[in-house]
């Protein structure tokens, strides 16, 4: 047990505990989505380390590597197939833990509101993540004219721009 006093402070909040597990667990997750094929060990050991680090410290910058990793990994691999959905779904479901986390000490309780308003905006965010992985399947870069690349991107534009419309916070006046 004094182990366990170590790794998190004294009056942690148990929503505090899940989501630094979330944190850790979730980009693992999605690396783990490769099997049957294995990861270089680089990638295999620094992205739990990276993960943990990113859990202690929500708020700091090193919680670009585990997400970095994870998608630099399928990015190469060229991998398009449904499990590049759940890995995106599962990298976004890890910074918006860290997100949460960032907004206090882990004694503070989570604020309901701010899941709720997190939630809405990561959905939001998803909302590209679909029209782009249809769009890398169904166009084949040998057959396509250039016209529709441009067009795939001015609509994958104007959906971020529509996301972030709606994520805007009701009280810029």
């Amino acid at each position: 047990m004094a182990t366990t006093g170590r790794l998190v402070a004294p009056g942690t909040t148990r929503p505090a505990i899940a989501l630094r597990a979330l944190v850790i667990a979730l980009p693992c997750l999605a690396l783990a989505l490769a099997i049957p094929q294995v990861p270089h060990w680089f990638v295999l050991v620094s992205v739990p380390l990276s993960a943990a680090a990113w859990a202690r410290t929500p708020d700091h910058a090193v919680g670009i590597v585990p997400l970095v990793l994870v998608a630099g990994w399928w990015a190469a691999h060229g991998v398009v197939d449904w499990r590049v959905l759940v890995v995106a779904v599962l990298l976004l479901g890890a910074h918006l833990s860290a997100v949460l986390l960032s907004y206090g000490p882990g004694t503070l309780p989570v604020d309901p509101r701010l899941v709720r308003l997190w939630l809405r905006r990561a959905l939001l965010a998803l909302v590209p993540a679909p029209v782009a992985w249809l769009s890398v399947r169904g166009i084949d870069p040998a057959l396509a004219p250039s016209w529709l690349w441009l067009a795939a991107a001015s609509a994958t534009a104007a959906l971020l721009l529509a996301t972030a419309r709606l994520t805007r916070s009701g009280s810029s006046s």
